[in-house]
């Protein structure tokens, strides 16, 4: 007796099957991250280097390919095949205006998939675009690079002049700094001056200076304190003891005075 299935059960295998080999089709395949340099600014009649990174799932293999491609700056459509690298063998493309100009750069190994562009020119303005694909790891987007030739004069800054440039910039910002604040500080220093007094002192006689000796010795020592006022001039008086026009006027100091500043 022969025993049959129904057909829903047949159906219902048939289902499974399909489900089985969708599920080890989709996660038996990962992506590949691909990353390059937005854009490049490349001096004529220069060899440029187009770096092209990625990060693959698993190892690289023989079978790892990296593939670049071009279109020219103002056309539209699919870019070309410039450059096919795998299996550690380089493979130009038919793309005359790179023939001979494009060498591999990379290491696969380092996961790296440069290139080197010799004698760049300004038709070479355009987009290259880095794709590489590392079995399993075939599903990703490339990654592209918009390159721009240009004269010597017309290259932009680099980051490495620019912080050299600031750095510099800060140390003689930072010495004027330095040295306008030590010149501020000194014009606002207290001067201690001092400055010694002065006397004249008229002599009329010997016996005048000898009075005076002890008086005078007490003045100076006053003078020479920084902290003591600063004495004023000396004036003598003299009087005349004779009592008329035509007599001998003896002159004698007879008083003394100090005026001193307050």
């Amino acid at each position: 007796m022969e025993i049959r299935l129904p057909v829903f059960t047949h159906n219902h295998v048939l289902l499974c099957v399909s489900a089985v080999f969708v599920y080890a089709g989709v996660f038996g395949v990962s992506a590949i991250d691909v990353f390059t340099p937005a854009e490049v600014f490349v001096e004529n009649g220069t060899t440029a280097t187009l770096s092209c990174s990625f990060k693959s799932r698993e190892v690289i293999s023989s079978s790892a390919s990296v593939t670049w491609s071009f279109l020219q700056e103002g056309e539209t459509g699919p870019s070309t095949s410039i450059f096919y690298y795998s299996g550690g063998r380089s493979f130009p493309g038919s793309v005359p205006q790179f023939k001979s100009r494009v060498e591999w750069a990379g290491d696969m190994n380092k996961k790296d998939a440069s290139i080197r562009v010799t004698q760049m020119q300004f038709k070479d303005n355009g987009t290259f675009s880095c794709d590489v694909k590392n079995p399993p790891d075939i599903s990703g987007q490339m990654s592209i690079i918009k390159v721009r030739v240009v004269m010597k004069e017309s290259l932009p800054q680099t980051s490495t002049a620019v912080i050299v440039g600031g750095v510099i910039g800060a140390v003689i910002g930072i010495i004027i700094i330095a040295v306008v604040t030590y010149l501020i500080i000194r014009r606002q220093e207290p001067r201690h001056d001092y400055e010694g007094c002065t006397s004249l002192e008229s002599v009329s006689s010997q016996n005048t200076r000898v009075g005076k000796k002890a008086e005078s010795s007490n003045d100076n020592s006053r003078c020479s304190s920084p902290s003591a006022p600063v004495q004023g001039p000396v004036i003598y008086a003299q009087l005349d003891h004779s009592g008329s026009k035509n007599s001998f006027h003896k002159m004698e100091p007879v008083v003394y005075a100090d005026i001193r500043k307050n």
